[in-house]
């Protein structure tokens, strides 16, 4: 069984987790000590490269371009090319950034004089990189495209079958063939009063035919049947003419024939049919869920700032603070946590509330720093008249702790 390589949220499954550590978070990294910054950029591709391959991260590259001054149509380029066209560095680069890591730091030179045997002549920045190689890859492009359609020029009147019109084409030959055969032959000519049919399951078996080519088949044993019970009733004096060669037996023999026909049809249509599944709702990523949130980023009056939105939907738990109330919300859940617009779902109303805090010096280090069971502990010794939540995040709010 295949491991699959990202969650429900579009976050990588680190299963050897305690081995390599979850995916690299870049919450606040551009006032991390540049030796932490480097270390975990370090980190960072040592990680993909051990979860990931090109074809995992592509996508990553293409959502990146639009941000980054990319038309439309040049990702759908970079699409038709596929995964190989990219260097893996890039695609690593490109899921890095869209998740928080920014493309270079002041400090950079400053970091690799530091260390022997390191030596650049200037900082390097990821996104000129990035872009460097992206316009290569179009260029590229462009011009096998260019080429292709000077080859193409003199087949440009080669017509091209619809699948459809290719099943049609292998009923033809392969069914209503063989229908044209018994017709013509098995005695359906000759005056009798009982004439043999075909086995049409076996043969559409045989020449494995879906359900959507029966529809020819159909129509050509209702012409017959119609014709032969025109003739039967005499109420068309050309089907009357056309089988007047045929006493009343032989053509009942012959309706009985066409009517039997169409039965194996309607049975190998039920047996064929592919029943259709229920689909699950299909979870959004992270990244979409949290498109519309409108939070605030950082405080200087608290000295606080605000985590990740990308790691509420999965979560259990989120502490958020109203800057403008000071109003502490705490969104606790059985079940994963996740966004919708600019408001937190699927949280449980009896053990999620809010209380104002008078003394947010005091009480805001705790619940950033100290382990659950203590900042639970310090927030139930608060005095303060607990209320009710509504799930709503605005610009006065910020994401304290998201577990």
């Amino acid at each position: 069984m295949k491991t699959r390589i990202f969650d429900r949220y579009g976050r990588v499954a680190a299963v050897d987790h305690k081995y390599t550590g979850e995916e690299p978070k870049w919450d606040g990294c551009e006032s991390w000590p540049i030796e932490k910054f480097m270390k975990e950029r370090s980190r960072m591709f040592n990680f993909y490269n051990y979860y990931c391959s090109a074809k995992d991260l592509f996508d990553d590259l293409l959502k990146w371009m639009p941000t980054n001054g990319y038309t439309k149509q040049q990702v759908k380029l970079i699409k038709s090319e596929g995964e190989r066209c990219a260097n893996i560095t890039c695609l690593k680069l490109a899921r890095a950034m869209n998740n928080g890591m920014i493309p270079t730091r002041d400090d950079v030179m400053e970091y690799i004089e530091s260390k022997p045997g390191l030596s650049c002549d200037e900082a390097h920045d990821d996104v000129a990189f990035l872009k460097a190689e992206i316009d290569s890859i179009l260029r590229r492009s462009q011009a096998s495209i260019q080429a292709q359609a000077s080859l193409n020029t003199e087949d440009s009147n080669v017509k091209i079958l619809s699948p459809l019109q290719r099943l049609s084409n292998k009923v033809n030959k392969t069914i209503i063939s063989e229908l044209e055969i018994m017709i013509d032959d098995k005695g359906w000519a000759e005056n009798q009063t009982s004439v043999d049919s075909i086995n049409l399951i076996q043969l559409l078996k045989a020449n494995s035919i879906p359900v959507k080519g029966l529809k020819d088949i159909y129509s050509w044993l209702e012409v017959y049947r119609e014709s032969l019970q025109n003739a039967l009733d005499k109420t068309d004096e050309f089907d009357i003419e056309g089988w007047s060669f045929l006493p009343k037996p032989g053509i009942r023999s012959r309706l009985k024939a066409i009517q039997a026909m169409i039965t194996q049809l309607d049975k190998y249509s039920s047996s064929n049919k592919k029943v259709r599944k229920v689909r699950n709702k299909k979870v959004k990523s992270a990244s979409l869920q949290v498109k519309k949130l409108k939070y605030k980023e950082s405080d200087d009056d608290f000295g606080i700032q605000s985590v990740s939105p990308l790691n509420i939907p999965g979560s259990r738990m989120v502490l958020v603070f109203n800057t403008k109330t000071r109003k502490l919300g705490v969104y606790e859940s059985d079940n994963p946590i996740s966004v919708k617009g600019t408001s937190l779902k699927e949280w449980n109303e009896e053990k999620s509330f809010s209380l104002t805090i008078r003394k947010p010096d005091d009480i805001i280090p705790i619940l950033l720093k100290k382990s659950e069971k203590v900042f639970t502990k310090a927030i139930d010794d608060l005095k303060t008249k607990r209320g009710k939540v509504n799930g709503r995040i605005n610009k006065d709010t910020i994401l304290l702790r998201i577990l």
